[in-house]
């Protein structure tokens, strides 16, 4: 669950108030709801860089980059294109559901497979060039929280990311 306390040890979050979103519509349009801490961290920050690499996407973006819709269709598209193609991927397209991404083209996504409880989904970071796949047993945030508090370090990142001191920059 989002500890806005605990993330803010990590990351002060930016001064001004982000856009609302209406998770209902949103959940409405991907046919799945969506995590609470995701939503609590969304409300917090908005869309903008973790760290200046990391970027979650945020329903309703301006950028389209950024937006929680469009990525997920776009990830989506690319998973199955490499799947029709033989590519070996360690799940089924359908099982994942993109909330990020870094500045080389890492996928961060949902792992939802058979869970129907947002909260249970687990994460997956994929490279965009490569085989290389890894797994977190943890949700989003708490896996995002990890890895900006150097706790956890990803194969996938580069050795230098996080810095010590991780900022937020907000968007726009």
């Amino acid at each position: 669950m989002f500890d806005p306390d605990a993330f803010r040890r990590v990351v002060a979050p930016p001064d001004h108030a982000p856009t609302a979103v209406d998770w209902g519509a949103v959940e409405s349009r991907l046919g799945a709801p969506l995590p609470a801490d995701y939503k609590g961290l969304v409300e917090t920050y908005g869309p903008g860089s973790f760290g200046g690499f990391f970027r979650v996407f945020c329903p309703g973006s301006s950028h389209k980059s950024l937006d929680l819709e469009h990525q997920h269709e776009r990830t989506t598209w690319a998973l199955e294109y490499l799947a029709e193609r033989g590519h070996s991927l360690p799940r089924d397209p359908a099982e994942l559901l993109s909330f990020g991404r870094s500045d080389n083209g890492d996928v961060a996504y949902w792992v939802i497979g058979q869970r129907d409880d947002p909260d249970q989904w687990s994460v997956a970071l994929g490279e965009p060039r490569g085989p290389l796949w890894e797994e977190y047993e943890g949700g989003a945030v708490e896996w995002l929280e990890a890895v900006l508090s150097r706790r956890l370090r990803m194969k996938i990142f580069p050795n230098d990311f996080p810095r010590r001191t991780v900022r937020f920059n907000p968007l726009g």
